[in-house]
This record gives structure tokens, sequence and C-alpha cells, in this order.
């Protein structure tokens, strides 16, 4: 077999030191990283048990809730009462403050046009 030369290279042992803090530093936060991502998985394990738990707890209170409309009776509502809900009036939208909001807008546009002119 072939001999091996071996090279040896000095280092300042500010920067030696310097390096390995980095290093060290770089491994603890790797280690943090993990730990957390860990954490995650665990409360996204978690997070799916729940949403299990609610699926099952909706669907059993709507079937308690259908069960318990098929045993009640059905109102007889007269016809006039029908006719007065149907001719209720449906609130407008109040476009005021959307108006007041673009004017102002265009107030502070323009005092901008001043300042850059």
């Amino acid at each position: 077999m072939a001999t091996k030369e071996e090279l040896f290279i000095s280092i300042n042992s500010e920067k030696y030191r310097l390096n390995k803090s980095n290093i060290l530093m770089s491994q603890a936060d790797l280690l943090i990283t993990l730990k957390r991502l860990h954490n995650l998985k665990v409360l996204a394990r978690q997070k799916q048990d729940l949403k299990k738990r609610l699926r099952k707890l909706f669907s059993s209170m709507l079937s308690d809730v259908k069960s318990l409309q098929d045993k009640m009776p059905t109102p007889k509502i007269p016809k006039k009462v029908i006719k007065d809900e149907d001719t209720e009036e449906k609130p407008k939208r109040d476009f005021s403050k959307n108006n007041e909001i673009e004017n102002e807008l265009k107030e502070i546009q323009e005092k901008l046009r001043e300042l850059n002119s």
C-alpha cells in the first residue's frame, strides 16, 4: 500500500473557538427544530382525533334532532299569516359609508398629487 501523507494546518485559537461555537449552536438549533417538528406531528394527530370525535358528536346530535322533529306535531299555520310573512320588506343596503370612504380616498390622493408636483 502507498503511504499517506498527513498535512497539519494551524488555526488561530480565537477563530477555532468561534467556529466551534457556531457549529454547536447550529446543532442546538437543529435539535430544537426537530423537537418542535415532533410536537407539531403530535398536535396534528390530536387535531385529527378531535375532528373525528366532533364529527361523531355532530352526527349523533343531528340524528337526535331529526328524531325529535319527527316526533313533534306539525303546526297548522293560517293562510293569512303566511301571506303577511311574504310581504315583509327586506332591508336595503346603506352605501353612504362606502361613498364617504371613497370621497376621503379621493381627497387624500389629490393631496398626494399636490405634494408630489
